[in-house]
């Protein structure tokens, strides 16, 4: 039986991806400036807390470190500016800053989730 934190890491991406269709369908990006930075942000805690559950089954020889969720985040955070780009998902004459902005606001997601899960860990360990 997977953790709980599996668990909630499933339920969360699935929000999140709803979420991020329904964005798409009602140009939601494009209408409130804020909402891409809450994404991103969301999208950073995500990777972290999948990186915390990918590390609790017994399979996978690893802890969830800073450095092995700075190394995901990285690799995710540039996939997606590369998704965007090939898809047209940007704006040409802000493009430098946008991305700059995406992957710091994905940076901040990350490094909070991973605190947060950090600390959580530590207290229930208690």
């Amino acid at each position: 039986m997977p953790a709980p934190i599996v668990w909630i890491f499933l339920i969360i991406a699935s929000t999140f991806a709803s979420v991020h269709n329904f964005a798409e369908a009602a140009s939601l990006y494009w209408y409130y400036s804020w909402f891409d930075i809450l994404m991103h942000f969301w999208g950073g805690f995500l990777v972290a807390l999948g990186v915390h559950a990918l590390c609790t089954f017994k399979f996978v020889p690893l802890r969830p470190t800073l450095t092995l969720t700075l190394i995901t985040l990285l690799v995710a955070m540039v996939s997606w500016e590369i998704f965007e780009r090939a898809v047209g998902l940007y704006d040409q004459s802000l493009y430098v800053w946008d991305t700059a902005k995406d992957l710091l606001d994905g940076l901040c997601g990350g490094l909070i989730g991973f605190i947060v899960l950090k600390n959580f860990k530590k207290q229930k360990k208690v």
